[in-house]
């Protein structure tokens, strides 16, 4: 158990460090390690924690839970929470005690042109991760690209649309049981 935690801390501190744009940012690379790379989370379930982030107040990091609680339980959920976050606080710390002198430096507007384009690189492979897992057949795209015309006209919440895409799906698969003959 001891050498889970470790193990947990260490990919989860690995990431944390790599958030530049959030929970989106860092999605591609979280998902090959979850998934692909230590087989803590199967696609679906990977797929399922992520919308299950979006839905939660705070946020959407506090998915890294469920991987860390399917290896070592609650102090797996445990450790993982703290690992993903720590990085960015002590980070956060570092640069609220030091804004006046850096918030003056030349080159901080040239670091924020280079994270922006960073950051906007990562959402898209994470976007493009997400969609991979959570795409598996004609409905599943359907309802995906219902979803991104929803919010890109309407710009409906996130939580919102995930709720109503997963009650369409029900639906969905009820009306198409009952229609097949399934129960």
């Amino acid at each position: 158990m001891t050498d889970d935690l470790l193990n947990l801390a260490l990919v989860f501190l690995r990431l944390g460090l790599l958030a530049v744009g959030g929970s989106t940012g860092i999605l591609a690379e979280l998902e090959r390690q979850v998934v692909r790379e230590h087989g803590w989370l199967s696609p679906q379930q990977f797929a399922d924690s992520f919308a299950l982030g979006q839905l939660t107040p705070g946020p959407a990091l506090l998915m890294v839970m469920f991987a860390g609680f399917r290896v070592a339980g609650v102090p797996g959920a445990i450790v993982s929470l703290f690992a993903i976050f720590l990085p960015s606080a002590l980070i956060t710390c570092l640069v609220t005690a030091n804004w006046e002198r850096l918030r003056r430096s030349p080159w901080l507007v040239s670091v924020q042109r280079g994270l922006a384009a960073v950051a906007f690189g990562l959402t898209a492979a994470g976007a493009y991760s997400i969609v991979r897992v959570a795409v598996t057949d004609v409905g599943s795209a359907a309802i995906a690209l219902v979803a991104v015309a929803v919010l890109w006209r309407w710009r409906l919440p996130p939580a919102l649309v995930i709720l109503l895409g997963g009650l369409g799906a029900l639906l969905v698969g009820t009306a198409w049981g009952t229609l097949s003959g399934g129960s």
